[in-house]
């Protein structure tokens, strides 16, 4: 699923509510995205960056570019974090930047508490003079439309030991109307944002040389079917990770990350289309690049299991 712009055709005006955020297939390395609860959660500076093209192929397909950095702000009880997202379909293009902070707490010797704030801004533009149009002096797109700049803030709950995770957040609350453009008939159409409920959770099981981590997470969002993503991954030597996915109804993927060194680690994912778009695509792909400087060795969490 992908964010929804500008509906732009239509005979009456009409109010979308979609799901609208990001989807990620490699959402377990990628959790600033969705939970203000995780900043800081590593206990060391880290920064990812990831590219996800979906529906590979088809003019106009989703691409988004995400990048996140967070990190302690003290040892035990602070973490902050700050999140950049540029998501484009078609001709509409969403914007953001968010910061997070989240105070964390220990609810025993080896599992840890964090409550988050993300609070930022949304912005959406339409390129609407990239459009082939047959009338040349049609008005509507002549101009390209940019939206105001919109803030926004959500909440999240974090609880992790070293072997364990489990989230929960609301990562956006205001229903902001992101744009509006004219109709043919003088209507004018409108995209919401709508608040979205992330529900994740995974365990790390050991077995000799080999680890074995499964994962889900469930997303809600009124006015769309409710999605679940399931997946396992394996850990061979504390190096490489190999493993699948599945998306209901949307997907099947296949995953490999490789921990370079103890700062560096890179994955890849390669969506495999179950829906009518996603079989008529070359499916879809997603790189991942993570960073941890390496201030304090004793610090570093190596390896880095989410």
């Amino acid at each position: 699923m992908v964010s929804l712009g500008i509906a732009t055709l239509a005979p009456t005006s009409i109010q979308l509510q979609a799901q609208q955020d990001p989807m990620y297939t490699m959402y377990m390395w990628n959790m600033m995205a969705i939970d203000p609860g995780y900043a800081g959660s590593a206990d060391v500076l880290n920064v990812t960056a990831l590219t996800r093209s979906q529906w590979s192929g088809i003019p106009g397909a989703p691409v988004t570019h995400s990048l996140s950095a967070h990190a302690p702000i003290n040892k035990e009880s602070l973490g902050a974090g700050i999140s950049l997202v540029s998501d484009n379909i078609g001709r509409t293009g969403t914007s953001s930047v968010f910061g997070d902070i989240a105070y964390r707490m220990r609810v025993s010797s080896t599992m840890r508490l964090a409550l988050g704030m993300k609070m930022g801004f949304n912005h959406a533009q339409m390129a609407n003079t990239r459009v082939e149009n047959t009338d040349p002096t049609d008005p509507r797109f002549s101009s390209d439309q940019s939206g105001k700049l919109l803030p926004n803030y959500g909440f999240g709950a974090y609880l992790w030991s070293q072997r364990a995770y489990f989230g929960a957040s609301i990562p956006k609350l205001r229903g902001n109307y992101l744009g509006t453009v004219e109709g043919e008939s003088g209507d004018m159409y409108f995209a919401q944002e709508r608040p979205h409920i992330f529900i994740t959770g995974g365990y790390v099981f050991t077995r000799g040389l080999v680890k074995f981590k499964p994962a889900f997470m469930l997303r809600m969002t009124e006015g769309a079917p409710m999605t679940s993503d399931l997946s396992a991954n394996f850990l061979i030597q504390d190096r490489l990770w190999l493993g699948a996915a599945y998306r209901n109804g949307d997907s099947a993927t296949g995953i490999v990350s490789i921990q370079l060194n103890d700062q560096f680690r890179a994955g890849y994912a390669y969506d495999f289309g179950l829906s009518a778009l996603g079989n008529r695509s070359r499916g879809s792909h997603e790189v991942m690049f993570s960073y941890d400087p390496v201030f304090n060795r004793d610090r570093m969490r190596s390896p880095r299991y989410f």
